[in-house]
This record gives structure tokens, C-alpha cells and sequence, in this order.
């Protein structure tokens, strides 16, 4: 069989790369022309949950496709990230996640994906404080009184844990610490239904997005007790932060970050930054957002691996200390 001269070879391969290249910069100018989908890595009806619907709403008008919530629960939302950092690079697979997610390579032993080999960050697009809050039936009015209550009862509170890994529980965990109290732990899917069960009196306290807890707060049927940001939030400034509580060292701000997988064309990635940023200035958006307990923020995806990089940098010697280590 004749075979083909070299430079015939090597023309026909540019050919073929000259109109694969073209093809993807055709499929990328054409982005999108089907349904996006936004894994939710958590059960309905937590944080990232509630913020989920009004952002899908408002980028798949931008978009002009639907951009649709999928809730993948479970493992400290490692399923659902899996989920997408597994995904095909095309832009129609998507997550929205804590930021504390950038510290799962400091907490678990073994993961089925690379959190930094993975993913890649889109942008930031709200932060929230987070709240640690008890059911109204427990006689505790503020931090100091169930720090008391802790202490004097120990084995009779518990801390209803939304997933192993996640920052409510890192946070629960340096709040534990510091104060040198002892709370039993249950486990569940997410915020949605560890927020059930508080409310339902089954759990006693509990670590919370603002955005998710606001309501039962004003209803009276959560107690506040912290906020865990450094200084009192505007979004609730009636609720004394953990450090003015006597825990100079206790504090965590949890922000909210959309992720696609490592390898998604650099122009959808521009595209999907610049729609994001567009939704979280409107000043509907902003609105929604306040009124829900967020408050809108904005990065680039430089500045979001930054983010990611200082976080980590900061909880490493934290998580050491703490003794954390989940399979």
C-alpha cells in the first residue's frame, strides 16, 4: 500500500486542526443554544439553594436559555461538585458552592476530583453572613447564656451539623473550641433540612446562612444568638458578632461562588463572567438579594482563585489544630 508523502501528511493534519479550531470557535460564538444546567450541591431550601433561583432566573434571561437548578446533595456537597468537575468543558454544566469548598483538599483524605486540577472559578456572586442560632425553646437569650447552659448541662445540646466539611461546620467547630464546650452532632443533606429539624425542636442549635434563616428570625421561632462575621452585618445589625461575644478568634466569612470544569473554552468562561456581573449590579437583583440576607459581590476569576488561595492559606494551620480529617 503507497503510503502518503510527509508533507501531505503533515498539510492534511493543519487542515483537520484549522477546521476542529474553527468548529469550537462556531460552537463557542454560538453559546448558548440549549438548556444551562446549576448544580446545587445542597438540599432545596438552604443557602445556596435560595440564592440559586433568583440568579438561574435572571442569567438565563441574559442567556436567552434556561438556566436549570439541579440539587445534588450529600457528602458535604462533594456529590454535586464531583458532579461537575467530572462534567464535559462545554459550559452547560455548572456549580454554585460555598467558598469553603476551596479547603477540601486540607479536610478529606481521598476525593474523586481535584478541587484546583478540576474546576475553575467563574466569579463570586453574593456573601452571607452566617448565623448560629437556637430553637426558641431554649433557655439560652444570647451566646454567653448557652456557652453557660453548655457547660452546665453538657451532653444536652446538640448542633444540627448541614454537612461534614462545610463551613457551618468548620465554624461550629472553632466556636466549640474556643469556648470549650462539648455539643453533640447530628448529620444531615444540607441546610434545608438541618434548619427542619432546629425549628422542630428535634436539634437544639444550629449554624445558618442569614439569606435561609432571616424569616424564622423575624417570626421569633429561631433565636440569633452570633453572627460569625468579624464586625456587625448591615444586612442584621442587631445581632452581636462572636467576637464581641468574648471569642476574639471566632469569625468566618462564607461567600457564595459559581465553578465550571477545568478546560471550558476561555470564551464561554468570558461570557458566563460578564452575564454574572451584569445580573449581580442590577438593582433588582441587589434588592432581592438584601431583602433575602445577601449581599451582592462580584470578582473576576483571577480574583476569585486568590480568594481561594488566601482561604486556604489561613485555614490550614486553623484545621490542623482543629484535628479534622473526614474520608
Amino acid at each position: 500500500m503507497a503510503t502518503q508523502p510527509r508533507w501531505l501528511r503533515a498539510g492534511l493534519a493543519g487542515i483537520l486542526a484549522c477546521c476542529a479550531a474553527a468548529a469550537t470557535a462556531r460552537a463557542d460564538a454560538a453559546y448558548p443554544d440549549r438548556p444551562i444546567r446549576l448544580i446545587v450541591p445542597f438540599s432545596p431550601g438552604g443557602g445556596a439553594d435560595s440564592l440559586a433561583r433568583p440568579l438561574a432566573e435572571q442569567l438565563g434571561q441574559r442567556l436567552g436559555q434556561p438556566v436549570v437548578i439541579e440539587n445534588k446533595s450529600g457528602a458535604g456537597s462533594h456529590i454535586g461538585t464531583a458532579l461537575v468537575a467530572n462534567a464535559t468543558p462545554d459550559g452547560y454544566t455548572l456549580l454554585i458552592n460555598t467558598d469553603g469548598i476551596a479547603l477540601a483538599p486540607l479536610l478529606y483524605r481521598k476525593l474523586n476530583y481535584d478541587f484546583y486540577r478540576d474546576l475553575a472559578p467563574v466569579s463570586y456572586v453574593a456573601k452571607s453572613p452566617l448565623v448560629f442560632a437556637s430553637n426558641k425553646t431554649v433557655a439560652a437569650d444570647d451566646l454567653q447564656d448557652l456557652i453557660a447552659l453548655a457547660r452546665q448541662q453538657p451532653g444536652t445540646l446538640n448542633f444540627a451539623n448541614p454537612g461534614l466539611g462545610t463551613p457551618h461546620h468548620l465554624a461550629f467547630e472553632l466556636f466549640a473550641r474556643e469556648a470549650r464546650v462539648d455539643l453533640g452532632q447530628a448529620v444531615y443533606r444540607g441546610g434545608g433540612p438541618s434548619l427542619v429539624d432546629v425549628l422542630g425542636g428535634h436539634v437544639q442549635v444550629g449554624m445558618f446562612t442569614l439569606g435561609a434563616v432571616r424569616g424564622n428570625i423575624k417570626t421569633g421561632d429561631l433565636k440569633p444568638l452570633a453572627v460569625m462575621t468579624g464586625q456587625r452585618t448591615s444586612l442584621a445589625p442587631e445581632i452581636p458578632t462572636m467576637v464581641e461575644s468574648g471569642l476574639p478568634n471566632v469569625h468566618l466569612d462564607l461567600g457564595f461562588v459559581i465553578l465550571a470544569p477545568a478546560k471550558t473554552p476561555q470564551a464561554i468562561m468570558d461570557r458566563l463572567h460578564d452575564e454574572i456581573a451584569a445580573v449581580v449590579r442590577a438593582p433588582a437583583f441587589v434588592a432581592t438579594l438584601n431583602q433575602q440576607g445577601y449581599e451582592p459581590y462580584s470578582t473576576t476569576p483571577r480574583q476569585t482563585a486568590e480568594a481561594f488561595d488566601a482561604e486556604y492559606r489561613r485555614w490550614k494551620p486553623i484545621l490542623q489544630g482543629l484535628n479534622i480529617q473526614l474520608d
